[in-house]
């Protein structure tokens, strides 16, 4: 009875009665050079046309090359190839390969003489395939559980993530990429997409919404901004800024205006048609330049006093000479606050920059200038 060959592997079926004596040679090639190759094999392959066969034979032979369609897995290198090229395996064959594409081309697995699916599998990259003898599929389109990548991963097509995509390192989508557009108002952390955005910016010349971030204003204001979160903005009132800065600063900065102007007033000097509206203190509360030798010139500093029946108002005139309201009294140097003399016959017309009437004589002490 003669041998018979397997329709995968092409393994030697001894018949019954077969190689009496020199069966055991027979056995131990098919398990070394059919076996174990089939299973830990593992075959260059170079290419050097387009389709080009894997190499095969019924039984074993210890010439692997021989025997290219066995191999557990396959490296393909170029032998002469300058454009993508197939390789064929033997039809109605069914095999499992892992196989590496060393080229610079994309290398097809397709069954010798079918018209089934076939794999491509681009340059420089290693997976598994496998055929049941007319079509080829790819191993691995899944898997179960976690999946861990501990180096670079490269997707040349498309990657559709379903679940949650956690990243712990800087993504980059050089590709612009795409997602689903969030609800306008959504302040959450998802990816704002260019057609959130648009729809959160206002068209040409329209003035982004204070709810947006905006002012809601399309010109422009003068003065303080005032907002209230929601309405558009408008220039602020007294009111709206003490409200805003508190009563304490207002407080504060009155204060302070009020003390300027106070140093400002001790320090006045050549007034000019005005007057000191009052006078406190002693020697150097008001420093006036010393008047002409007969303290009678336009704008001649005296101390002056007058009986008067009522109070004298500062800044109002009084003609000089005696009489209600007038001046009569004496000249004096403010600067060194000596009495230089008295004068009873101040003549022009002068004006109160300070005065203060003495309850008990009725009269009136002050400061007063010259104006005509």
């Amino acid at each position: 009875m003669s041998s018979t060959y397997s329709s995968d592997l092409r393994i030697q079926l001894m018949g019954t009665g077969d190689q009496a004596g020199t069966w055991g040679a027979t056995t131990n090639n098919n398990f070394q050079y059919i076996f174990e190759q089939a299973i830990a094999g593992v075959q260059t392959v170079s290419v050097t046309a387009t389709p080009q066969a894997l190499t095969y034979l019924n039984g074993a032979t210890s010439t692997l090359a021989n025997n290219q369609a066995i191999a557990a897995a396959l490296i393909f290198t170029n032998g002469g190839v300058n454009a993508n090229f197939t390789i064929t395996t033997p039809s109605g064959s069914q095999k499992l390969y892992i196989v590496y594409n060393n080229t610079s081309y994309v290398a097809t697995m397709q069954v010798t003489g079918s018209s089934g699916s076939t794999i491509a599998i681009p340059s420089q990259v290693t997976t598994t395939v496998y055929t049941d003898g007319t079509n080829f599929y790819v191993a691995n389109t899944g898997t179960v559980g976690a999946y861990t990548v501990n180096g670079a991963l490269t997707v040349t097509s498309t990657l559709a993530v379903t679940g949650t995509s956690t990243h712990t390192g800087a993504v980059a989508l050089n590709g612009g990429g795409t997602s689903t557009t969030p609800t306008f108002g959504d302040n959450t952390t998802k990816i704002a997409t260019t057609a959130f955005v648009q729809a959160a910016l206002p068209s040409s010349g329209t003035p982004l919404s204070a709810a947006s971030g905006g002012t809601g204003e399309a010109g422009t204001l003068t003065g303080v901004l005032y907002g209230n979160g929601t309405s558009a903005h408008t220039t602020a009132t007294a009111t709206q800024i003490v409200s805003a800065i508190g009563t304490t600063a207002v407080t504060n900065a009155t204060n302070a205006t009020n003390a300027t102007n106070a140093t400002n007033a001790t320090t006045a000097s050549n007034i000019s048609g005005g007057y000191v509206s009052s006078v406190n203190g002693s020697q150097g509360a008001v420093t006036v330049s010393t008047p002409s030798s007969a303290y009678n010139g336009v704008g001649s500093y005296v101390t002056a006093s007058t009986a008067v029946s009522s109070t004298v108002t500062a800044g109002s005139t009084y003609p000089a000479g005696s009489g209600y309201g007038q001046i009569q009294a004496y000249s004096f140097n403010f600067t060194s606050g000596i009495n230089i003399t008295t004068s009873n016959n101040l003549s022009g017309t002068w004006q109160w920059m300070s005065a203060t009437t003495s309850v008990t004589t009725n009269t009136v002490y002050g400061l007063a200038i010259r104006i005509a």
